[in-house]
């Protein structure tokens, strides 16, 4: 098929992958077909779209699914191919060119991309389903990496998970997020913050956006929340002000509102 038989939404679906990196067919059922009168046909119509894009070589699921065979075509993980970014190039010349690995990944750093893609997912429906909330800028990585040098001059690089910009009537909300899934120890949790509080001296953030984000952790369960929050607050002093620690299933409810709309939720 030539490039231009292509669809608008086969469009928007490889733009996507080239931004996320891993994507189930669900994920882009929820995403892309959510005007489907069920989730059934929705993933009916993802996985119409992906088998489509497949054969024409600008996608390709990995061998490893989510969920197990049983769950069916919905959870098979999509990346976009050589093929597929050469097709972008050739409609976006900002588009980066890179060949794909054509080894399998690992099982957590897939598990982990497609966490970062699911809280995507979230933030969208939550934007969808509010009449207040608006959806300026969300980044994967490394869009949402920052640049900045230490107090001894060496060059530093922050690596948020992805970087959110929300519009809540007249306010404007900036989160840098971070996704844990419980399997790092708590010292690593520790001195990733302490990054965030070197970048956050540097006052680049500031002079730039005229606020310094939030740092929000989504962490799996409320053990894992009470562990996290009790290492920043014990460890960070007067710093454990910068971070946020909530768990995956409050934060649909925290974007809406932060703290205040979550303590109505419970």
């Amino acid at each position: 098929m030539k490039w231009n038989q292509f669809t608008d939404k086969d469009i928007q679906i490889l733009y996507f992958l080239n931004q996320a990196r891993y994507a189930t067919t669900s994920q882009l059922a929820r995403l892309f077909y959510s005007d489907s009168d069920k989730p059934e046909t929705a993933v009916r119509r993802a996985n119409f779209t992906t088998q489509r894009l497949l054969k024409a070589g600008l996608v390709s699921h990995l061998k490893r699914r989510i969920g197990g065979v049983r769950k069916g075509s919905a959870s098979y993980v999509w990346q976009i191919t050589f093929q597929g970014l050469k097709l972008l190039k050739s409609q976006d010349d900002s588009i980066s060119l890179r060949y794909k690995n054509q080894y399998e990944p690992s099982q957590g750093h897939v598990e982990h991309t497609l966490a970062i893609t699911e809280i995507f997912v979230e933030t969208l429906e939550t934007v969808r389903s509010s009449n207040k909330l608006t959806l300026e800028t969300f980044s994967f990585e490394p869009n949402s990496w920052r640049s900045y040098q230490k107090l001894s001059g060496v060059g530093m690089t922050l690596k948020p998970d992805a970087y959110l910009e929300l519009i809540n009537h007249e306010y404007e909300d900036h989160y840098f997020l971070e996704i844990d899934r419980s399997t790092e120890s708590l010292s690593r949790i520790v001195n990733t913050c302490k990054k965030y509080i070197e970048y956050y001296r540097s006052g680049i953030e500031q002079r730039q956006k005229e606020v310094f984000p939030y740092v929000l952790w989504i962490v799996p369960d409320d053990k894992r929340k009470l562990a996290i929050s009790k290492a920043i607050q014990k460890e960070l002093y007067n710093f454990w002000e910068l971070f946020t620690v909530i768990t995956l299933d409050d934060y649909q409810n925290y974007i809406k509102g932060g703290i205040d709309e979550l303590e109505k939720s419970r």
